[in-house]
């Protein structure tokens, strides 16, 4: 089966399917489009990057074989990061998101694939989110989360992605607007059914 979506991620592993944040947003998606998480998993293509410098390597070359069928591409990326990495072409860190955006773009092979979000400050954001939004989190594990350990970060993540209740996950969408905004967009392409955003 062809996916709908390809999503990208800065994430500091390897190739590998199975990843905690990609989980936590198809089970985010899963709770607004009424999908089965399982079947939503085969049509949104999570894959982590290894790293800022390959993911915005991969924006500017690979989104075209990427989206070989006309897919979308979504890049969740931390603000912090990707602006760092990109100062050198003249963004700053008080740029807007508008021209981050832009930059990312403006050397793209098919920029009109290419969906952006920006994860401010960090994914770090995300975690402290989880961390107010479920009261049971164990603090050591946050910790371990925190200081970028990827099974921690996993655990949480996976934790909130299985749960049957949504108010964890809806809470975090509150509190981290490219979560919000990243899921929308899913949930809409998902609808359609057909790679249209």
């Amino acid at each position: 089966m062809t996916p709908l979506a390809v999503i990208l991620y800065e994430d500091q592993r390897g190739p590998e399917k199975e990843f905690g944040l990609h989980n936590l947003l198809v089970a985010c998606v899963a709770d607004d489009a009424g999908e089965d998480r399982f079947a939503l998993r085969r049509k949104l293509d999570g894959r982590p990057m290894k790293g800022v410098q390959n993911l915005l390597r991969s924006c500017r070359r690979d989104i075209r074989r990427l989206s070989s069928k006309g897919q979308q591409v979504f890049a969740l990326v931390d603000d912090d990061a990707i602006r760092h990495q990109l100062k050198h072409e003249g963004i700053t860190e008080s740029a807007d998101d508008a021209a981050v955006v832009r930059a990312i773009k403006d050397k793209c092979d098919a920029p009109e694939r290419l969906h952006v979000f920006l994860l401010k400050e960090n994914t770090e954001t995300v975690i402290e989110a989880a961390e107010h939004c479920d009261k049971d989190l164990a603090r050591s594990l946050v910790t371990q989360a925190l200081q970028k350990d990827v099974n921690a970060r996993d655990a949480i993540f996976n934790r909130i992605s299985w749960q049957s209740d949504r108010a964890v996950r809806d809470c975090i969408r509150q509190r981290v607007e490219a979560i919000l905004e990243i899921v929308k967009a899913l949930v809409t392409l998902v609808r359609a059914g057909d790679g249209s955003v």
